[in-house]
């Protein structure tokens, strides 16, 4: 290994010490009360040599929210079996999408804050670029859909993309819901599971081709 080599790998380990740091301190304090100056302390640097490897700690976030991603595509890879219909698959994936939000849950929090910010003042081309080469959960789950309409399982008068979004978009919904289910009176006596089924089911015949 060249000496160039050998920095190059130094620096992204350092860089992954930070966002492990990150990450302590996100999902211990929120994302909101996260200080930079409490990272570096985590990571044991000064506030100074952390800025050499990163500039914001919304840069940090967006690092996580990176991690997020490729377990939830990992997830969403692992679900789907060629035994099943296409149809079948795509309900898994949404199993799959509610398993992270249960397993990962600070991840999935991530996620959410992620998507409803708007003032991050970084460069999204590292997503772009994954999203280019369909490596990111949104790019399967459309890729899924369109596969479905192809053969004949799944509706084709919504553009996969679209449908891709508001199967997202409803379920994250459900998701938030269920967090706070006791806070609806009417919701108190039906359980989390009785819930999701209820939106799985919706979803199933919502993109299902009519015959």
């Amino acid at each position: 290994m060249g000496i160039a080599e050998r920095k190059e790998r130094e620096k992204e380990q350092r860089r992954s010490d930070i966002i492990d740091a990150a990450e302590s301190i996100f999902f211990s304090k929120g994302i909101e009360n996260a200080t930079m100056d409490e990272i570096a302390e985590k990571a044991e640097l000064s506030k100074g040599t952390l800025y050499l490897y990163i500039k914001s700690k919304e840069e940090l976030l967006f690092a996580i929210n990176l991690r997020a991603i490729k377990i939830l595509l990992t997830m969403f890879k692992e679900t789907i079996s060629q035994k099943k219909s296409t149809i079948e698959n795509l309900i898994e994936i949404g199993r799959a999408y509610i398993r992270f939000s249960q397993k990962y849950e600070h991840y999935f929090k991530t996620l959410l804050h992620f998507e409803g910010s708007e003032n991050l003042n970084l460069s999204h081309d590292l997503y772009a670029q994954m999203c280019q080469q369909g490596e990111d959960p949104m790019s399967f789950l459309t890729e899924m859909l369109r596969k479905g309409a192809d053969d004949g399982t799944v509706r084709s008068d919504i553009a996969p993309g679209v449908l891709a979004h508001c199967l997202w978009s409803q379920t994250t919904g459900i998701l938030k819901l269920t967090k706070i289910k006791d806070f609806h009176i009417d919701l108190k006596t039906h359980s989390e599971d009785e819930i999701i089924n209820a939106h799985l089911d919706i979803i199933y015949h919502g993109i299902l081709k009519s015959s």
